[in-house]
């Protein structure tokens, strides 16, 4: 199995105990012919308490990685053969697009399958993965990181902030779910879930490009939401139902998938498992179908918009009960000129910030300078009076607008040097519409 050896300034922390940082090369779709990288990812789904895939189930997953461009390393003994060897700790990485606004679109080095044994804890281990990493990401160009975390206290201190958050939810719905406003227009037609093959990919591009703060959806969910996914009953089909929201003219505007709950589960629940709407009418439409099915009292959704869009849609929003809110996306500028002249600005104006960043690359007094909602991005004199301080987590959470670096200042994370400079950057950057990441990764 190739790998490379990845000298970083961690790795002599590494060395100390006995260990090495490799990167692995996946060659094809094969486990057989991809025995570390397959022995990786059995490790990281060990690591999340899930049963790890085999035969054909592990294959496709192989093949859903090798079209993200995933690229793995691993923590290894120094001697050991990691075609033979569970890693020790596991990283993974890949760019997709991320929408910053205005239907604009960055590179963002996406990262996940983050894992560190409970054997080997503090022993520098995450800490070189991650520096190896971001290194990469800004020696590629790329120039923003972006993951989402299972445990919340982790990533600040390599710069990450949260950017922002989703949250679970209950709609009563006994007697349907009546909406304000006229009917919605159009139709709703149930469909078989793998008809959603390649039109569920067409409308959430559609989708992604109106929400700030979404990526690009990874392979994988075009195998979930078809019902195909080989580790699940043998890609046989798990009782998964679709339908698909048309507008008057016969276009597609909508999908949604949801599960039921079993019969057990009081009161009758149907779960949601992804709603992609591109219009008014299809958001309306499909909640209102929802709404609707028989014998059903409850819709539950693990991983919705935290926007009050659906509590003003409906006539009495005590209906909707959030059950817990949680951070989603985070992400860590590592190229401020670039990151922040990416997207665009709602409102003119100039303002300094100065940024501390205790891994280096976004350190200093940035001067930014926006015209005609464009911004212009370039490095102060040292000596320059910074209207705003603030660590580079910080900037990532501000920086698409779905956290107020006013609130920020009120929570003493953000100096304000100019009195009112920071609700001024925070109108300069608001988005025309909710940030919110439609998926995790």
């Amino acid at each position: 199995m190739p790998h490379t050896d990845t000298p970083t300034p961690a790795s002599a922390s590494l060395a100390e105990h006995g260990l090495i940082l490799r990167e692995l090369t996946q060659s094809s779709v094969s486990a057989a012919e991809n025995p570390a990288v397959a022995r990786q990812y059995r490790t990281v789904e060990r690591g999340f308490y899930e049963e790890p895939p085999t035969g054909e189930a592990l294959d496709q997953w192989l093949g859903l990685s090798l079209q993200d461009g995933r690229r793995f390393l691993g923590v290894y003994p120094q001697d050991a053969d990691p075609a033979q060897t569970d890693p020790v700790g596991t990283f993974v990485d890949f760019v997709k697009g991320l929408h910053v606004g205005g239907a604009r679109e960055v590179p963002a080095w996406l990262i996940s399958n983050v894992t560190v044994s409970p054997t080997h804890r503090r022993r520098g281990i995450l800490r070189a993965m991650m520096g190896e990493s971001l290194q990469t990401s800004l020696d590629r160009g790329v120039p923003v990181a972006a993951l989402t975390a299972s445990e919340g206290g982790i990533y600040s201190r390599f710069g990450f902030g949260v950017a922002n958050s989703f949250r679970s939810i209950e709609v009563e719905v006994q007697g349907g779910l009546p909406l304000r406003g006229p009917a919605p227009t159009g139709s709703v037609r149930l469909v078989e879930p793998r008809e959603l093959d390649g039109l569920g990919d067409e409308l959430y591009r559609r989708a992604y490009l109106q929400t700030p703060g979404s990526v690009e959806r990874t392979a994988s969910y075009r195998v979930e939401e078809t019902d195909a996914n080989l580790h699940r009953n043998g890609g046989k089909g798990t009782g998964l139902y679709a339908a698909v929201h048309y507008d008057d003219g016969g276009r597609p505007r909508g999908f949604v998938t949801y599960r039921f709950g079993g019969w057990e589960k009081k009161p009758q629940t149907m779960e949601v498992q992804s709603l992609i709407t591109t219009t008014a009418q299809s958001h309306r439409a499909l909640w209102q179908f929802l709404g609707s099915l028989d014998l059903i009292d409850r819709i539950s959704w693990q991983a919705a918009p935290d926007d009050g869009l659906l509590e003003a849609m409906v006539v009495d929003r005590r209906r909707i009960r959030t059950t817990f809110t949680q951070d989603r996306l985070w992400l860590r500028i590592l190229d401020v000129p670039a990151a922040l002249s990416a997207r665009p600005w709602s409102q003119d104006g100039s303002i300094l910030l100065t940024v501390t960043d205790s891994m280096g690359w976004a350190e200093g007094t940035w001067r930014v300078d926006v015209v005609g909602g464009e911004a212009t991005v370039s490095r102060a004199e040292s000596t320059a009076a910074p209207d705003l301080s603030m660590d580079v987590a910080e900037l990532g959470s501000v920086w698409l607008g779905g956290i107020s670096p006013e609130v920020l200042r009120q929570a003493a994370l953000v100096t304000e040097h100019r009195p009112g400079a920071a609700a001024e950057l925070g109108r300069m950057l608001a988005q025309d519409r909710p940030v919110h990441s439609m998926t995790g990764f």
